[in-house]
């Protein structure tokens, strides 16, 4: 836990100051209610609470809500969305709603860190899509212990609603009632395709970021960062889809970027075939001797198929990937599925590995040691990446920070062909996948979707950027960090204007007005910190981080 003061973004919009604490235990949401939570609330989860079957949740844009901690053996506080239950969480980039801590004061996010894991539960969202687990289509998810029927998942219905969840933030969460018997950040058991899930981020969990049960739930615009285990994890046959997933690994935890199982028993009817486009999956770190669970950045088992297509697998302290090869009773594993074409990695970059930059065994291809494989020197599983277009190559990441010293930003620099050239083609008429010229979650030198709502920003993770645009035109401030005086400019015709010096609650702490051409801001009475620096003119409304430094 942190006890010193970093530099922070901005929480604009997002009502913590004077909010009052709503306390909600498991007999204020019940089958067939509508409960409305707002953002001049925050909310303290106090133990499960479930939004039953019949029961809607719609919670407003900037909401807080928090989750209780327990003492030790009761279970973990965690929202749960039950099947047939709905939730419409819609934050907004500047609004998002965030799911935290009890002791997390995101107004002040100087407290806690991406090593403060594991302080409550997370969240939960269950449906009526299809999973098999042993053979049984019905069961409790993992996390929960006893017999509870309102975590049951699964059913038979792919195309399942659960409800709406846009840029929500859920930070420290994840729970472990024994091993292999974890709430994650997100766990999304047997969630169908009539579910919308958007700019979602889970950041500092104890155990996997983002957790699939089967079901077929599509994800956009993801972010698993800092997370103890993995920050990709499906099963029992998920079939959804993917693109712009993004996911960094802190230095002292982390375990595999994708750990991905087909069905149990490994030759079961319902397995995993999901299809992901644009991810940029970064590790611990090719040097890091710190982490000894960062072994295999992408493992793929027990007979799951599945597509990854222009991707970025970066910066990983020892092999890169594996493809299970056991040589089954059943006759079928991973690597059967990729020679039948079930499973394939089409047009990726691979860069920065621990255990070396070679497309082969010696370097970060990683064999199945048994003795029964098919594959002993993973010959076809090298030639399907050679003949796949595969590139190994440096993708030119602007910059990789762990901490919150402002140092991440993971876009391409723009100049690495790899990235913007031999592209794998988008499928024809599919709404769900964006077609773009670029490999990875973002593109070279372009738009930060981080921006705004991520703990990634708001905790002063991410590169401090000096200008954003506001409508046609550019803010710039100069110096900055700064201070005693800055200067504001905007690119283009000289216009009226209005700085607004805001604190990271949202509290004025000092105006002026003047011409768009060069206003000079007197910052001699302002405390060193972090700021937003709001521009106003009749054409358009901006923001830029400022830091003060006395």
């Amino acid at each position: 836990m942190k006890h010193f003061l970093h530099a922070a973004s901005f929480l604009l919009g997002i009502s913590v100051v004077g909010a009052q604490t709503v306390a909600v235990t498991d007999a204020d949401i019940n089958a067939g209610q509508t409960v409305n939570w707002v953002n001049t609330n925050t909310y303290l989860l106090d133990g499960p609470v479930y939004v039953e079957a019949g029961a809607a949740l719609n919670i407003q844009a900037g909401t807080v809500i928090k989750g209780k901690a327990q003492s030790q053996g009761a279970p973990a506080s965690a929202l749960f969305i039950s099947r047939g239950g709905k939730i419409n969480a819609v934050g907004t980039p500047t609004q998002p709603i965030i799911f935290t801590a009890e002791v997390d004061d995101v107004a002040n996010p100087a407290d806690l860190d991406e090593t403060d894991r594991g302080l409550w539960g997370g969240v939960v969202v269950l449906g009526y899509g299809r999973a098999k687990n042993g053979g049984v289509d019905t069961f409790q998810v993992e996390g929960v212990a006893g017999n509870e029927p309102r975590a049951l998942m699964g059913g038979t219905n792919n195309a399942d609603n659960s409800g709406t969840l846009k840029y929500v933030s859920i930070r420290h969460a994840g729970f472990e009632i024994g091993p292999g018997n974890e709430l994650n950040g997100l766990t999304l058991g047997a969630v169908g395709s009539g579910t919308t899930l958007e700019y979602i981020e889970v950041f500092a969990c104890s155990d996997d970021g983002f957790e699939f049960f089967g079901g077929a739930i599509n994800l956009k615009y993801a972010v698993s960062s800092m997370n103890s285990d993995d920050s990709f994890d499906w099963d029992l046959g998920y079939r959804g889809k993917g693109q712009f997933w993004f996911a960094i690994q802190a230095s002292d935890e982390g375990n595999h970027m994708f750990e991905v199982d087909g069905a149990i028993p490994d030759g079961g009817p319902v397995w995993s075939q999901p299809t992901v486009f644009n991810a940029t999956l970064i590790g611990s770190g090719a040097s890091n001797t710190t982490n000894a669970n960062n072994t295999i950045g992408m493992l793929w088992r027990d007979a799951t198929g599945g597509y990854l297509n222009n991707s970025i697998v970066f910066d990983y302290a020892r092999k890169g990937v594996e493809v299970e090869d056991l040589a089954a009773a059943s006759g079928i594993d991973s690597y059967k599925r990729m020679q039948d074409g079930e499973l394939a990695f089409n047009n990726n970059v691979w860069y920065a590995f621990g255990a070396g930059n070679t497309l082969d065994t010696a370097g970060f291809i990683k064999v199945t040691n048994v003795s029964s494989s098919e594959d002993g020197d993973c010959s076809d599983l090298i030639a399907h990446l050679g003949s796949k277009g595969n590139a190994v190559a440096d993708p030119g990441l602007l910059s990789i920070g762990r901490t919150s010293n402002n140092m991440l930003d993971p876009r391409p620099d723009g100049n690495v062909a790899q990235v913007t050239s031999n592209l794998f083609a988008y499928p024809n008429n599919d709404p769900f996948f964006t077609p773009v010229t670029y490999k990875g979650a973002f593109a070279p030198n372009g738009t930060e979707w981080l921006r705004g709502w991520t703990a990634l920003d708001q905790n002063g993770y991410l590169k401090v950027n000096s200008s954003i645009e506001v409508a046609q035109n550019q803010v710039n401030v100069y110096p900055n960090p700064a201070s005693s005086v800055v200067t504001v400019s905007l690119n283009g015709t000289a216009q009226s204007a209005q700085v607004v010096l805001s604190d990271i609650a949202g509290k004025t702490i000092l105006t002026a007005n003047g011409n768009t051409q060069g206003m000079n801001l007197d910052l001699s009475t302002v405390p060193a910190g972090m700021y937003v620096l709001n521009v106003h003119t009749a054409t358009g409304t901006g923001a830029v981080k400022l830091v003060v430094n006395h």
